[in-house]
C-alpha cells in the first residue's frame, strides 16, 4: 500500500474527451476535467464561476427565432441587434446608470427598423446565420444571397435607417462573345434597351448593364491642324470628345477624362463624351427583348440606335436572377462581396464603386475580380480580412493578397492562393491575435490557421482534438470576447452554450459547457463591450418553455463577482432580474418566470427556492438587496487520479481518498465528494458569525474529510448549487493505493 499527495494547481486545460481516460502520461491531463460546467477556466489557472444571465426583454414574438448581431460604434455607443421577421430591434444601455434596455422611439415603444428579410431567411438548414455583416463607422454592410444588399446606418445616438446599397460600376460578367447585340434608344436618361434574342428576364431589374462602342473607329480620331465645325465628334486616347466651338484643332491632344478644354492656345475646346462604353441600371421588364433603364454612365454614341446595336455588351454580375453577394468583408481599404465561387472588391477607399477601369485606364486602386479555383466547385462561406483576405470555402480556404510584395493590391497585382483543403461551414471566423479559428465543413472541429514566417505559408491545429465530444452535434454560431478572459463562446445544434479560453501567449486552451438555466437552449449570441468599459459581454436569445408557453428572452451575462464588489451584488441566476431598495418581504416584476423554480440570494445569502407565482415570490425575511433567477449551478469533476503506486501507476488499483486540501477563492458556498451521489457541504460559517448575516465569501485552503469508498476511479467533484460565487484555484488530494490490482 502506498500514499501519494497529488497535486492539481492547474484547473484551465477544459473538459477533456473520454477518449484521454487513460492519458496519465499526457501533461495537460492532471489540468483537465471530465465534467466541467458553467465554470470559466482562467488564463492563470483557476476555475471561476460563470456570472448568471440578466433578464432584458422577451423578443418582439417569442413563436419566431431571432439573430442577434452586434453594432460597435465606439466603445460608448454599442448596441446589439434583434434581427426578427421583417424588423430590427436595437439593444443598448444607458451611459449614467448603465442598465441596458432596448432602444425606445417613444415611451414604451421599440424602435424599429422595417427590413426584407423574413424568419426563414436569418437561417441555413444547418442552423448556420445566412445574413452576413460587416461594419465601418455608421454602417452596417448586410448581405443575403436571395436580396439586394443593405446598409444599416446609425443617424444618431437614437436613430437608425436602412437603405439599398447601390453599387456603381459594376462589378460585370465577362463580355458577351456570341453574335446578340443589343442598342440603346439614347445616351442619357430613361431608356430603352433592344436586344436582337430574348436575353432579358423579369429578375433583372435593379441590376446593372454594360454596353460597348460597336465601332470606334466610326468616329474619326483627332488630328492636328483640322477645321472643325461646333458638334463635331473626335476620338483620343479611347475616348470620345464633342467639339464646343468651331476652329482649327491645336498642338494638344485631349486626352481628360471630365470638362472641357482647349487643344492649343486658340484651338478647340473638346467637351468630354464618354471612354467609349457607359452602363444602365434596369427599371422595369418589358419582355425577354425588351427592358426600360436608367442611363448611370453616359453611353456612347455607338450603341444608341439600331444601326448601332453591339455585341459588345455584359450583365451586371449582380441581380434577382443572377443572385445577390452572400458575403462581405472589410480588407485593404476596400469592400470585398463573395457569392459562390467569386470575390470582388471595391475601387479603394470608395466603398460602393466597383469600376473595373477609369474611363478606360486600368490603374492600381480600380475594382477587384477574382475566382477561387480549385479541383472542386465550392461557394464562398465567409470571408475575413487579416494579413490576406481568407476565404472559406465549402471546399477549402484561400488568401487573396498581392502578386508583388511592396506595391498596392489592384487589378495587376492580386493573386488567389489554395492554404488548405479542410472545407469550412458558414460560420463567421475569429480573429485572436495572428490567429484565425473557422468551423470546418461539418461542425465538429474548430480549426485553428495563422501565417507561418519561418516557412512562408499558413498553418493550422485542431482546438477540438482534446475534447471532440463537446462539439458532437455541431456548431452553429460564435462570438468572440477578448476581456477579461478570452474566450470563444459557441452554441451546438441542439442549443447547448460551450465556451473555449484561448490566449496562445499563455498556451491555454481549454472547452468548457455552460447548461442554461430553466433547460434553456440558447439559438444566437454576439458579444458587445460592457456599459462599465472593463469587459466583452455575452447576449443570448434563450428559448425557454415557461408555463407551458415557448419563450424567446434576450440575457447578456454578467461578470463573475470580484474583489472590492460587495457580497449583496453577486448574481448568479439566469434569465434573473434584480431589486435594490427599502427592505420588502415580497418580489414582483417576475411574470417572464411565472411558474418556475427560482434561486433567490438575499442581502448576499442563499434564500430558500421558491416558485413564482402572479409574477411575484415572497420571502421569508425583509430584504434590501434581491436577485431572482433560475438555478445554474457549476460543478467540476476532475480526471481520474494519477497517484502513483509501489510498482507504478495508480490505475486500475483499488484506492481511496482520504482527505483532500481545497483551495479556494472569494467563495460563498459549495459541495464536495467523489460523485454527485455523495456529496458533503462546504463548510464556511463558524460559531463566530451572525446568524442574521450572509456568511462571508472564504478565500483559503479548507481540509475536508473526503466522502468516498475504496474504488479504482477516484474522482475529485466541487459542485456549486446556491447562487452564490466560486473560484476553485488549487486540489491537493491525499490518496492511499493498493500495491496490485
Amino acid at each position: 500500500m502506498s500514499k501519494a499527495s497529488p497535486s492539481i494547481s492547474n484547473l484551465n486545460a477544459g473538459e477533456l474527451s473520454p477518449m484521454l481516460g487513460a492519458r496519465v502520461d499526457f501533461a495537460k491531463y492532471p489540468s483537465g476535467a471530465s465534467i466541467l460546467e458553467n465554470f470559466l477556466p482562467t488564463v492563470q489557472g483557476p476555475l471561476v464561476r460563470r456570472g448568471g444571465m440578466r433578464f432584458v426583454k422577451e423578443v418582439k414574438d417569442s413563436a419566431k427565432k431571432v439573430l442577434l448581431q452586434p453594432f460597435e460604434f465606439s466603445i460608448d455607443q454599442a448596441y446589439m441587434l434583434e434581427f426578427g421577421d421583417l424588423y430590427v430591434r436595437f439593444y443598448t444601455w444607458d451611459s449614467v446608470t448603465k442598465v441596458r434596455g432596448i432602444l425606445e422611439s417613444g415611451p414604451g415603444v421599440p424602435l424599429e427598423v422595417v427590413t426584407p428579410y423574413t424568419e426563414a431567411d436569418l437561417y441555413n438548414a444547418d442552423g448556420t446565420p445566412r445574413l452576413r455583416f460587416t461594419q465601418s463607422g455608421d454602417f452596417l454592410y448586410i448581405t443575403h444571397s436571395l436580396y439586394q444588399p443593405r446598409t444599416l446606418k446609425r443617424t444618431s445616438a437614437v436613430a437608425f435607417v436602412m437603405d439599398l446599397y447601390e453599387a456603381t460600376g459594376g462589378p460585370w460578367k465577362i463580355l458577351n462573345d456570341t453574335a446578340t447585340t443589343v442598342y440603346a434608344s439614347a445616351e442619357t436618361g430613361s431608356v430603352t434597351l433592344i436586344s436582337s434574342v430574348g436575353i432579358f428576364s423579369a429578375g433583372m431589374v435593379g441590376g446593372l448593364f454594360y454596353l460597348e462602342s460597336k465601332n470606334v473607329n466610326a468616329i474619326p480620331a483627332w488630328e492636328v491642324s483640322k477645321v472643325i465645325t461646333a458638334g463635331d465628334r473626335r476620338r483620343s486616347d479611347g475616348k470620345t470628345y464633342e467639339a464646343l466651338n468651331g476652329a482649327t484643332t491645336g498642338t494638344n491632344r485631349p486626352v481628360h477624362d471630365e470638362g472641357a478644354l482647349l487643344d492649343g492656345d486658340v484651338g478647340v475646346q473638346w467637351q468630354f463624351r464618354d471612354p467609349g462604353y457607359g452602363y444602365v441600371k434596369i427599371t422595369a421588364y418589358t419582355n425577354t427583348t425588351t427592358v426600360s433603364a436608367t442611363v448611370i454612365d453616359r453611353l456612347p454614341s455607338q450603341v444608341v440606335a439600331v444601326g448601332n446595336a453591339t455585341t459588345r455588351w455584359a450583365f451586371g454580375e449582380w441581380s434577382t436572377v443572377n443572385g445577390w453577394p452572400s458575403d462581405v468583408a472589410f480588407f485593404r481599404e476596400r469592400l470585398w462581396f463573395g457569392r459562390k465561387q467569386s470575390v470582388w472588391g471595391s475601387v479603394a477607399a470608395d466603398f460602393t464603386d466597383f469600376h473595373p477601369k477609369n474611363k478606360g485606364q486600368v490603374t492600381s486602386d480600380m475594382a477587384i475580380s477574382v475566382t477561387l479555383v480549385s479541383g472542386k466547385i465550392n461557394d464562398v462561406q465567409w470571408m475575413s480580412g487579416d494579413e490576406e483576405l481568407i476565404c472559406g470555402t465549402a471546399g477549402g480556404e484561400f488568401t487573396i493578397g498581392e502578386l508583388t510584395n511592396g506595391d498596392p493590391i489592384g487589378p495587376g497585382n492580386v493573386q488567389v492562393k489554395l492554404i488548405s483543403g479542410y472545407g469550412s461551414r458558414a460560420i463567421l471566423p475569429i480573429k485572436n491575435g495572428a490567429s484565425l479559428m473557422f468551423i470546418q465543413r461539418a461542425g465538429l472541429k474548430a480549426r485553428e490557421v495563422s501565417y507561418d514566417s519561418l516557412n512562408f505559408k499558413y498553418s493550422g491545429s485542431d482546438t477540438t482534438i482534446l475534447a471532440e465530444h463537446i462539439t458532437r452535434s455541431g456548431l452553429t454560431q460564435m462570438a468572440f470576447a477578448q476581456e477579461p478572459t478570452p474566450i470563444v463562446w459557441c452554441i451546438r445544434a441542439d442549443g447547448a452554450l460551450i465556451g473555449f479560453t484561448w490566449s496562445n501567449e499563455q498556451e491555454v486552451r481549454g472547452w468548457h459547457r455552460h447548461p442554461i438555466g430553466g433547460a434553456g437552449v440558447v439559438e444566437s449570441v454576439g458579444v458587445m463591450p460592457a456599459a462599465e468599459g472593463d469587459r466583452n459581454e455575452l447576449w443570448l436569445v434563450v428559448k425557454r418553455t415557461i408555463n407551458g408557453a415557448t419563450k424567446r428572452y434576450v440575457e447578456y451575462m454578467e461578470r463573475p463577482w470580484r474583489t472590492g464588489d460587495t457580497q449583496a451584488s453577486s448574481f448568479y441566476v439566469d434569465s434573473g432580474l434584480s431589486y435594490n431598495g427599502v427592505a420588502v418581504t415580497s418580489i414582483s416584476g417576475l411574470s417572464h418566470l411565472e411558474g418556475m423554480t427560482v434561486d433567490v440570494l438575499t442581502n448576499g445569502a442563499p434564500h430558500p427556492q421558491r416558485v413564482v407565482t402572479a409574477g411575484a415570490i415572497t420571502l421569508q425575511a425583509a430584504a434590501t438587496i434581491v436577485h431572482v433567477g433560475l438555478p445554474c449551478p457549476c460543478k467540476y469533476r476532475s480526471m481520474r487520479l494519477e497517484a502513483g503506486g509501489a510498482d507504478g501507476t495508480s490505475q486500475g488499483k483499488t484506492k481511496r481518498t482520504h482527505k483532500v486540501v481545497m483551495r479556494f477563492l472569494d467563495t460563498g458556498g459549495g459541495r464536495y465528494g467523489a460523485d454527485e451521489s455523495l456529496l458533503d457541504t462546504l463548510q464556511l460559517r463558524t460559531s463566530a458569525m451572525p446568524m442574521d448575516q450572509a456568511v462571508p465569501l472564504f478565500s483559503g485552503d479548507k481540509v475536508l474529510p473526503w466522502p468516498d469508498a475504496y474504488n479504482t476511479d477516484a474522482y475529485l467533484m466541487f459542485k456549486n448549487d446556491q447562487p452564490t460565487a466560486a473560484t476553485l484555484v488549487g486540489i491537493y488530494p491525499q490518496v492511499v493505493t493498493q500495491d496490485s490490482r
